[in-house]
């Protein structure tokens, strides 16, 4: 069946500059064998025609930092809905929003016990092969990996030598209060303590450890950015403040910064090649809920190639249109950083980029952008994994 849908306006992820009046025109995009067959003017003479006006079709999201897995596993404090059902709310949520290339956190290596969170890793993992049929689009995971844990590197070797298929980005990061994140102890208490609901008795025991560990994190970061290059898993720098933090994750062979401190950092790492990955909340709203890096200063500022949800993906298309509208960076740029980009830094194929143009995969979502941004549809391989049956 081939499937021609006419839209207000066709972003195709790309950030070439085109005439205003064409690039406002509405266009067909002729769907063919699950794969993009053409964008043009006119549709194919045999194709059924839908029409999605005065909806826009834009490149369905690669969310290369999803972290919000939690919520569905424990809506409310005290409550435990089953992982299955969570992996698949989680999943539909993505789908919902646009997204068909969610990438699953799973972070270890933090709190006092940090056992729990390494069984719970592979305990995620295991239930995400078992259901992974059931899922609407492929969950990948994103493993993050806190080496501040003396146990990072043995508990980062058997994650990967079990669950490797399943591993495509593997990230490390350091929560160690008067660095990173959180400068100043004063910061980390009340954040830690209350995302990861600990006492201060608790607190006072882990940071004793983070203390008696410190001087071999540097050398559990290396060891684990070799383990991502043996197993040819996209390697990321988490949080980076400075640029010598960037130089060093360079020398790691990172591909990616994620979430820099600074825009020096963020400078740093896009001077060296390496994609800026910054979050959408932030861009959308303006601001990071952590007093840290404007996304919006830093898309201003060129050094921005990738938004991601971090721990909402609502915020995804909001954060594009929101961008757009306040002058920051054009409609194109702004999609493309939440489709091409991630895609690209990710790809195993040049085939499979993420964007609207032929030969490519049918990953596109009906988008409204007014009076709020909203995801309407999404498709995957072109086939509707989201939103109500528009034909």
């Amino acid at each position: 069946m081939v499937i021609s849908l006419q839209a207000a306006r066709v972003i195709t992820g790309t950030t070439e500059q085109v005439d205003h009046d064409e690039a406002v025109a509405p266009r067909w995009v002729t769907i063919e064998d699950g794969c993009i067959s053409s964008v043009d003017t006119q549709p194919p003479p045999h194709a059924s025609r839908v029409d999605l006006r005065p909806l826009q079709l834009w490149p369905a999201f690669t969310d290369l930092h999803a972290d919000s897995l939690p919520r569905f596993e424990s809506p409310r404090p005290g409550t435990a809905i089953p992982l299955d059902a969570a992996l698949e709310d989680f999943a539909t949520d993505a789908v919902a929003h646009g997204v068909v290339r969610p990438y699953l956190c799973i972070s270890v290596g933090e709190g006092p016990d940090t056992a729990d969170g390494y069984r719970r890793a592979h305990c995620v993992l295991q239930t995400l092969h078992r259901v992974a049929g059931e899922l609407p689009v492929p969950v990948p995971v994103h493993l993050r990996v806190d080496v501040s844990d003396p146990e990072s590197v043995d508990g980062t070797a058997e994650l990967l030598r079990r669950h490797g298929r399943r591993i495509g980005l593997l990230s490390v990061m350091d929560h160690t209060p008067g660095q990173g994140q959180y400068q100043t102890e004063r910061a980390w208490r009340p954040a830690m303590g209350t995302r990861l609901c600990l006492d201060d008795n608790e607190l006072n025991r882990w940071l004793a450890t983070l203390h008696r560990h410190a001087t071999g994190t540097p050398l559990r970061r290396r060891q684990i950015a070799r383990f991502a290059a043996a197993h040819n898993t996209v390697f990321a720098m988490h949080d980076p403040d400075s640029e010598s933090a960037v130089i060093d994750a360079v020398a790691m062979r990172a591909g990616i910064c994620e979430f820099p401190l600074t825009l020096d950092a963020a400078a740093a790492a896009r001077n060296n090649g390496l994609a800026v990955v910054m979050g959408a909340p932030n861009a959308w709203r303006g601001s990071s809920h952590l007093s840290n890096l404007s996304a919006r200063d830093a898309i201003e500022a060129g050094v921005v190639d990738v938004l991601t949800s971090d721990y909402h993906s609502g915020s995804l298309a909001r954060a594009a249109v929101a961008i757009s509208d306040a002058g920051v960076a054009s409609i194109d740029s702004a999609v493309a950083m939440l489709t091409t980009h991630p895609r690209r830094v990710i790809a195993s194929s040049s085939r499979d980029v993420g964007g609207l143009t032929p030969g490519q995969p049918a990953d596109l979502v009906a988008v409204r952008t007014e009076p709020l941004a909203a995801v309407v549809a999404t498709w995957s391989s072109g086939r509707q994994v989201g939103g109500p049956a528009l034909w």
